[in-house]
């Protein structure tokens, strides 16, 4: 008896000290580990106290730390299994470092545009921390751009700004009119062109030439545009000036002072001719009247390389050929601000002379109007054609033969019964476009 006592005595009490040591593993073992990605695993991790002989039974190795995942881990101690669970976890902000920014007030950049060198173990959003900044004003200040990882993890970095107000449009140096041979091939509408700005080094520049037509004679607006990085835009509008000969003015100061002159003598003449509520109509034909009776014709007699050249000489020696009174026409036209433009005789042989006259646009169409004197069958005193339709001139006399399709739409309807040529006159009842 005395020995069974004893043996139950010591089973019991080695039951109890196994149960203890049991019941120590399980508290000082934690039931849910976390660990920061790429931490290495060990059994420090999992328990408070690390029992003795105790070892990984799950090949910790093997686990990549470098993704977030949760593993169940069985750990031996001394014989006695426990389990935890292991938690890759990220709680690491991202880093990163700002790009200090120079640049005009306008619309902000885009906010990963603000940082570089990015670091996180996984995608990094970028945002503006507080709302996207108000650029529109100048100064410098801090914009503060939010990185945040997809744990939730996020850093704030402070980017430096320093915003320039522009405000200024370019500006456009050289634009002038140009004067081109009906049928050119093309224009080089750059040359003499620069654009400046007082912020933008390579402010853009934009040339709309769409109804610019080469192969027809007319006026068309050539418009330059020029823009810098905020958007600050300005435009010049110049006119091509496309003729069948060099109709209109130079570019240099000699040329143009001839220009000047000859307007200034039109003007004069127009001073003592028009008066103030003579319709436009009315005012032409007093032009080509008074060029009629004024100027005699001589062949052969004006300088035929420059309009103006020739009209001044023209208004000073009182005659010429056609051309110096086709001059004098233009010089009276433009001053009083009526759109007119030279037609030229198409000649079919070598030894067909010259001829010019006048395309005038009034009452909101085209017409031929040639100063020239002119006899027909009916009377012996001399005319002068005026509003006349193609066919008109084409049946007046001497040859108005002209390339059609050089210049634009000229009117078909007839308004001779209401012009006296002989006398200058428009009659009241003349049919006027409202």
């Amino acid at each position: 008896m005395p020995l069974l006592a004893g043996a139950l005595l010591g089973y019991s009490a080695g039951y109890f000290l196994y149960s203890s040591l049991v019941n120590n593993i399980e508290q000082e073992c934690l039931s849910q580990v976390d660990i920061e990605y790429g931490h290495p695993i060990t059994l420090d991790c999992f328990f408070t106290q690390i029992p003795p002989n105790t070892r990984f039974i799950t090949n910790v190795d093997m686990i990549d730390t470098g993704m977030l995942a949760s593993y169940d881990i069985a750990i031996d101690c001394g014989g006695h299994v426990v389990h935890s669970v292991l938690n890759v976890v990220d709680r690491t902000a991202p880093t990163a470092y700002p790009v200090p920014q120079h640049m005009y007030s306008g619309v902000a950049p885009e906010p990963k545009t603000l940082v570089k060198d990015v670091f996180d173990m996984t995608d990094v959003h970028c945002t503006y921390n507080d709302g996207e900044p108000d650029l529109s004003k100048g100064g410098k200040y801090n914009v503060r751009v939010r990185l945040t990882d997809t744990s939730g993890n996020y850093s704030i970095i402070d980017v430096p700004f320093d915003v320039v107000k522009d405000t200024q449009a370019p500006t456009i140096i050289g634009a002038h009119d140009i004067d081109v041979m009906v049928g050119t091939d093309s224009i080089a509408y750059r040359d003499g062109i620069v654009v400046t700005d007082d912020y933008c080094e390579n402010p853009i520049l934009v040339i709309d030439n769409s109804e610019v037509n080469l192969h027809v004679v007319g006026d068309y607006p050539l418009t330059f545009t020029a823009s810098d990085d905020v958007g600050n835009k300005t435009s010049v509008t110049v006119k091509v000036h496309v003729v069948v000969i060099d109709t209109a003015e130079m570019s240099s100061a000699e040329t143009q002072a001839y220009v000047e002159e000859a307007y200034a003598m039109a003007e004069e003449i127009l001073d003592d001719i028009l008066w103030y509520e003579d319709t436009e109509v009315e005012k032409a034909m007093k032009i080509f009247y008074w060029v009629h009776n004024n100027i005699s014709f001589m062949l052969s007699t004006p300088q035929y390389d420059n309009w103006a050249v020739a009209a001044i000489n023209t208004f000073t020696k009182r005659y010429s050929s056609c051309y110096g009174t086709w001059a004098c026409c233009k010089a009276m036209l433009d001053v009083a601000g009526i759109e007119n433009l030279c037609v030229v005789r198409d000649r079919h042989n070598s030894w067909d002379n010259w001829h010019y006259w006048c395309l005038v646009k009034l009452n909101g169409e085209w017409w031929h109007c040639d100063a020239q004197k002119y006899f027909n069958d009916y009377t012996p005193k001399a005319y002068f054609c005026f509003m006349m339709t193609d066919y008109e001139i084409l049946h007046a006399p001497t040859n108005h033969d002209f390339e059609e399709d050089s210049y634009p739409e000229r009117s078909t309807d007839s308004v001779q019964s209401y012009i006296n040529v002989y006398q200058g006159t428009v009659s009241s009842d003349f049919p006027y476009i409202e």
